[in-house]
């Protein structure tokens, strides 16, 4: 759980950082400007606190086959991170209540014991927050600021999205491409590519 709750706040702080053409990952750049009329998926309900893997790479099948709700909303920083995933010891939720105003969730985390947890998750900024429509998604993303491995430069671009299936399950999907470089003279030697796509069951209210 540890190393699970490392990478999150990792990919938290990646994606805090918008690039000059939004989002980028995959190629598949959005253009704020072109949604800011558009309104978002209404993603209140309650959900089940641990999301199951339905789609991913080999990493992900291998390594986290669910996830903690809590990880698919975005935070305000990584201390935010950090006081959110470690609540209640890092256990997973029995449940969490979503309620969606103004682009703002209001997320309640129930436990089987202790006390619930409850913060607010801001998707206010329309310049970093895209979101595609009442039926579609609301999508972020980012790219990192570089960093180097023992080969040589790598820099990192992300995107994340929430949006409902057909039965009204809470999705949360996330993709990361690394671009690697050589030590000497920066030539690139390939993108690695991560993705993962988790479900989230909608209980009855």
């Amino acid at each position: 759980m540890r190393r699970a709750l490392a990478a999150v706040v990792a990919i938290c702080a990646c994606a805090g950082c918008t690039p000059p053409s939004y989002p980028g990952a995959r190629g598949g750049a959005l253009d704020p400007s072109a949604y800011v009329s558009q309104s978002c998926p209404d993603i209140s309900g309650k959900y089940e606190g641990r999301g199951s893997l339905v789609e991913g790479d080999a990493v992900a099948r291998r390594a986290q086959r669910s996830l903690r709700i809590d990880y698919a909303f975005p935070f305000k920083d990584d201390s935010h991170a950090q006081e959110v995933l470690t609540a209640e010891n890092a256990r997973y939720p029995k449940l969490a209540i979503v309620t969606w105003s103004e682009r703002i969730a209001a997320i309640k985390l129930e436990f089987t014991t202790g006390q619930p947890v409850e913060y607010i998750s801001s998707m206010t900024d329309k310049g970093r927050f895209v979101c595609t429509g009442p039926s579609g998604k609301i999508v972020w993303g980012g790219a990192s600021s570089g960093a180097r491995s023992e080969f040589g430069p790598n820099s990192t671009d992300t995107t994340a999205s929430l949006y409902l299936d057909e039965s009204g399950n809470l999705m949360a999907e996330d993709h990361t491409q690394v671009h690697m470089s050589m030590l000497f003279g920066a030539v690139p030697t390939g993108t690695a590519q991560h993705y993962s796509i988790y479900r989230f069951k909608r209980l009855p209210e």
